[in-house]
């Protein structure tokens, strides 16, 4: 992808003219978008800079500059967009954002606009979702082992809370519909309240939190719950009058799946207990804590096997924390767990009862199969907190703090995402590089 407005069919259309006609302008939006969906991107970055317009893409979590338009050409491509999105052309000192539909191939997507003002004109950004896409199963977002039969009993429950907690881009919405999906019939009603439209659910009522425009998360909720759904899906709880309120439904019998964004489930479920008025409802409510973070998938067709020096497996066993006899055994039995799911493949063990003895890396010149990247989609790194756990409810009605919190869980089984993410680099689904960038560990 390494394209800029010189080499391309985009320079051709625009080239370096003062004027440009709507048809040039409309091709050169459709071709960044044609683009965007070949590559698997979530969002395009249309930015000012002092010479051009930069293009940028953002592809597995990563920015990646792929495209130089002429400068003079931002007017035109910025008012083609905001009349396609229905937005106010000659308004350039506000911030705006709508959305509209459009067709790659048999395919509809929804292009979410969002403008800013900045030096040099206006930045947009174009958010890319696949229109009434199914969400992939939990399988496809990489839980397994302990983590899957933990999720799905969770879920099986005819009422509660379920958490997913994850900072922004790292797949939590997803996450939400993939859970959502699992329990979602003919039979029940089902509503959300969602942040941004990523899945359009047939039989669903989905409803857009619009803060600015007078409808919060706390708000939809409400409403929500006033028309007596069987399930409840609300993508943030920002404040403790959302949190308060998910609590109070869940133990009046509804499902509710939410989202929060916190670094990890241990820290989240310290915050729910610090936000909840009655930490016992709270403890008797909540029935799982989810945490996920993105990470590069590496390309199973050139991916590459090597024996790590004995210094980067001691950098290893101390960042990972498993520098025992005893944790040592512990990753190679999650790592032949791993292995019998089917997680990286037919590949071999990579460790033994006592060390780490091969480790995966990219090819450094990729393949036809990954564009020659080395990588590949993406995966997810995971850590399911079982909730209804005896230990933590207590902990929880004892005002636990996250530190211990964490220690009572790892006691009760509880595996942390580090060492989710070090069986799957183990398994060659990633590089230990990836869960280091993706984990700041």
């Amino acid at each position: 992808m390494q394209m800029g407005v010189k080499d391309t069919f985009l320079g051709r259309l625009l080239g370096n003219a003062d004027k440009f006609s709507d048809e040039q302008v409309a091709q050169t939006i459709m071709l960044l978008i044609e683009h965007g969906v070949k590559h698997s991107a979530t969002d395009i970055h249309i930015e000012p800079h002092e010479r051009f317009v930069q293009v940028r893409y953002r592809i597995q979590n990563h920015l990646k500059a792929v495209h130089k338009l002429p400068l003079a050409a931002l007017p035109a491509v910025v008012g083609q967009i905001k009349q396609s999105a229905h937005l106010r052309v000659t308004e350039e000192h506000l911030p705006q954002e709508g959305q509209y539909q459009v067709l790659v191939g048999e395919d509809s997507f929804e292009i979410q606009v969002y403008t800013m003002p900045v030096i040099g004109g206006e930045k947009i950004v174009l958010h890319i979702t696949r229109r009434l896409a199914q969400p992939p199963t939990p399988e496809d977002l990489g839980f397994w082992g302990d983590n899957l039969h933990n999720l799905r009993i969770a879920l099986t429950a005819p009422y509660g809370l379920a958490v997913v907690a994850a900072p922004r881009r790292n797949g939590k919405n997803t996450t939400m519909h993939s859970m959502l999906s699992l329990i979602t019939t003919p039979a029940v009603s089902v509503a959300t309240v969602e942040e941004e439209i990523t899945y359009r659910v047939p039989g669903v009522s989905q409803t857009v939190a619009r803060p600015h425009r007078g409808i919060t998360f706390y708000q939809g909720l409400q409403a929500a719950l006033k028309q007596d759904p069987n399930i409840v899906m609300i993508s943030n709880m920002p404040d403790k009058q959302t949190i308060n309120t998910a609590i109070q439904a869940a133990i009046g019998g509804h499902h509710l799946i939410t989202g929060i964004n916190a670094d990890n489930s241990i820290k989240a479920l310290a915050h729910l207990g610090a936000a909840a008025e009655e930490a016992f409802l709270l403890a008797h409510s909540i029935r799982v804590v989810v945490s996920q973070r993105l990470v590069r998938k590496l390309c199973a067709t050139c991916r590459v096997a090597y024996t790590p020096s004995a210094e980067e497996i001691s950098e290893i066993e101390s960042t990972f924390g498993i520098a025992s006899t005893v944790s040592r055994h512990k990753i190679h039995q999650l790592e032949k767990a791993a292995a019998t799911a089917q997680l990286g493949g037919h590949a071999e063990h990579h460790t033994t009862p006592t060390k780490i003895v091969k480790l995966w890396r990219a090819s450094d010149t990729g393949c036809d199969a990954c564009a020659n990247t080395g990588y590949r989609g993406a995966t997810g790194v995971n850590e399911v907190l079982d909730a209804t756990s005896t230990v933590i409810q207590n902990a929880l009605i004892s005002g636990a703090s996250a530190h211990e919190l964490r220690k009572v869980a790892l006691k009760d089984g509880f595996i942390p995402m580090e060492l989710d993410g070090l069986v799957k680099a183990l398994r060659g689904q990633t590089t230990i590089a990836e869960i280091l960038r993706a984990l700041a560990i």
